[in-house]
């Protein structure tokens, strides 16, 4: 009788050798196979504009358009308020494609942002958030700000439109 190496233990070997390729990180901890653990979410993607007005303490008056994708978070954003304050953004640093401002989250997305602040006459920089949402009523968009720097808050519904794209 001759000897024979059976499917079963062909595909055992087959199986340890995989297995001792995959853990060869002890000789690199820092190999791929680690690496991808510890990678962080990838960016969310998405796009969200809106031109329009909310009556929040006065006339606070926006427009913007901000998207996210593979190279960053860009755009523009603009608000000014019926005694010349006014806020513009200079670069943004996150984007977050819903919002749980919404009464449907997937309806809206954030953004966070710097950029010049002109408050009371006095010119400096402010970080802020902006929350959007682009319900399906129409006339029931709403929009929301916050400014770190003096704890500003306004939101409301919108007189114009917010599109989520």
């Amino acid at each position: 009788m001759k000897p024979t190496t059976s499917r079963c233990a062909s595909a055992a070997a087959v199986a340890l050798l995989a297995l001792g390729t995959a853990c060869s990180d002890a000789r690199d901890p820092l190999s791929p196979k680690l690496q991808a653990w510890n990678q962080p979410p990838p960016p969310q993607t998405g796009e969200i504009s809106g031109t329009g007005t909310i009556p929040s303490g006065g006339v606070i008056t926006f427009t913007f358009d901000v998207t996210s994708d593979a190279s960053g978070v860009h755009g523009r954003f603009h608000a000014f308020d019926a005694s010349g304050d006014m806020l513009d953004a200079s670069s943004f640093l996150a984007f977050r494609s819903s919002s749980s401002f919404c009464a449907t989250a997937s309806n809206g997305a954030e953004f966070d942002a710097v950029g010049p602040f002109l408050d009371e006459g006095r010119m400096s920089t402010a970080h802020f958030t902006v929350k959007a949402c682009d319900n399906p009523l129409v006339g029931m968009d709403t929009f929301s700000i916050d400014i770190q720097e003096n704890g500003f808050h306004a939101d409301g519904t919108v007189v114009g439109d917010i599109q989520k794209h």
